[in-house]
């Protein structure tokens, strides 16, 4: 490998830019970092270390797009490093390439560009929303600036700059078209934050007042450590409830709970209220859930599982130095071993077991049919109604893609970033080599029953903010199900 880096380095090819680059991205980290330039031959190794681990990984990385296609975008993307890239245009490039795939868990996610960058730096969040082709502001640190004013700029950078250069970062699945826009738009305060070159100095944001005056404002800013460590910027709780006379709704910010017991408890006494007032329709509210467990999906499913039915996933596992046994500590792989032998070769642990003791590169298909289950044994058979919008994702889509084909209840929103055929999961994490840049692989691929397509999960009723509901502060949801 080293032998290539020379000769591509030293060659005639090499003398073709005049432009000084550097080989690899410096461990040290600085604010710099994104739009310092690379060299062509560094991305182009960085390139095939991607494509190899893709191949070496993902378990179906032709589902949705033939090895000839994907062949193609990656010469596609060896001809547009033939000239020294920042950070940021490689991680573009890059971004093009592996969304081929279609699989928004085998992506680039914009936010892990800032890990390149000093912990030091300030960032200066807020979310847009994009309403009848403008942009309004939907969310701002202290509410410094009032919400719903449309804004025009960000510093020197027009909305349609914004828009555009989220759009070449954004993960793509399948035909998840609707959704994918969704996420563009409240994506680009994080890509604000990603292109600013002085993150020590004041941010601007011109917008037009609510009184039609254009207006400019300062945005308040936080460290990036608050904004991604701590969490002080978007936390919010993994499940909430409320109960009214006939209706109750359960908010299910994640299935990736940080404590599985608690999650557990939350769902168990939401539904003992239910049945101890004799609530008569529930209101599940996926918006914003971007997935997790599995596990605590079907927990949720096991209350409202009415017809008895398991749920049935089809696990495509590919063996490799990234899959989740591989990733697990020395004493959870004893822990398992002693497990799956105290009953091989029955059950769905030993087929796991065989997984696990096969070479790498071997792809192993096992049908789980799991007879949902909870602890207080109670079943809802009330009326039920989902709310999704584009940010609803993996668990989120699996639980859509239950609705429909079980019947089970109205969908209200906004399409989830997802479709009927199932999901991909548990994605392992490289870093490219000299760009540093983290990708995410997925080592998984989940598949509903064969009824399932791609097709786009729509919702019943099409659900969304309105400037009005922004300026108010109100949320249509809530209002709307008060009304049913």
């Amino acid at each position: 490998m080293k032998g290539i880096l020379l000769f591509l380095v030293f060659s005639p090819f090499g003398l073709l830019f005049s432009q000084p680059c550097d080989l690899a991205i410096p461990n040290v980290k600085r604010y710099s970092n994104l739009h310092l330039l690379i060299c062509p031959s560094v991305m182009a190794l960085d390139l095939a270390q991607l494509k190899e681990a893709v191949s070496e990984t993902h378990p179906d990385p032709y589902y949705r797009c033939t090895e000839g296609v994907f062949e193609q975008a990656y010469q596609k993307a060896l001809a547009r490093v033939n000239t020294p890239k920042t950070a940021l245009e490689f991680s573009q490039i890059v971004n093009e390439f592996i969304g081929t795939l279609e699989d928004s868990h085998t992506a680039l996610n914009p936010r892990d560009l800032l890990t390149l960058c000093e912990k030091k730096r300030r960032l200066a969040p807020f979310y847009l929303t994009r309403i009848g082709g403008e942009f309004y502001l939907s969310k701002i640190r202290r509410n410094a600036i009032p919400l719903g004013v449309q804004v025009l700029a960000v510093n020197e950078f027009t909305v349609a700059q914004l828009y555009d250069f989220a759009e070449s970062l954004a993960p793509r699945e399948s035909a998840s078209f609707q959704a994918r826009n969704e996420i563009i738009s409240l994506m680009m305060g994080l890509i604000f934050n990603i292109l600013n070159e002085r993150p020590d100095q004041p941010v601007e944001m011109k917008f037009v007042s609510i009184d039609g005056d254009t207006v400019r404002s300062i945005v308040p800013t936080l460290k990036m450590n608050q904004y991604i460590s701590k969490n002080q910027w978007n936390k919010k709780k993994d499940l909430i409830f409320n109960i009214d006379e006939s209706i109750a709704y359960l908010g299910l910010s994640t299935f990736e709970a940080r404590r599985e017991r608690r999650f557990k408890r939350g769902i168990d006494s939401f539904f003992k209220k239910v049945e101890k007032n004799s609530i008569g329709h529930v209101v599940i509210d996926v918006r914003n859930n971007r997935g997790g467990y599995v596990l605590l999906l079907e927990y949720v499913l096991s209350y409202l599982n009415k017809e008895g039915a398991t749920f049935d996933l089809n696990y495509l596992y590919k063996r490799s130095p990234l899959d989740r046994f591989e990733t697990l500590s020395r004493l959870k792989k004893i822990d398992f071993e002693k497990r799956a032998m105290r009953v091989y070769p029955e059950g769905m642990i030993s087929k796991e077991y065989d997984f696990y003791q096969s070479e790498k590169g071997t792809i192993s298909s096992i049908l789980y049919q799991k007879k949902l289950r909870n602890k207080n044994g109670l079943t809802y058979s009330g009326k039920c109604t989902l709310f999704t919008n584009g940010l609803s994702m993996s668990a989120s889509a699996l639980m859509s893609s239950w609705f429909k084909e079980q019947n089970r209840g109205q969908i209200i929103g906004t399409p989830c970033f997802g479709s009927m055929y199932g999901t991909h999961g548990n994605p392992a994490r490289i870093v490219l080599k000299y760009s540093r840049i983290p990708i995410s692989i997925s080592t998984l691929k989940l598949s509903t029953s064969p009824k399932g397509t791609g097709h786009e999960i729509v919702p019943e009723v099409i659900l969304d903010y309105s400037i009005d509901d922004i300026i108010n502060g109100s949320d249509p949801f809530k209002r709307y199900y008060r009304n049913l």
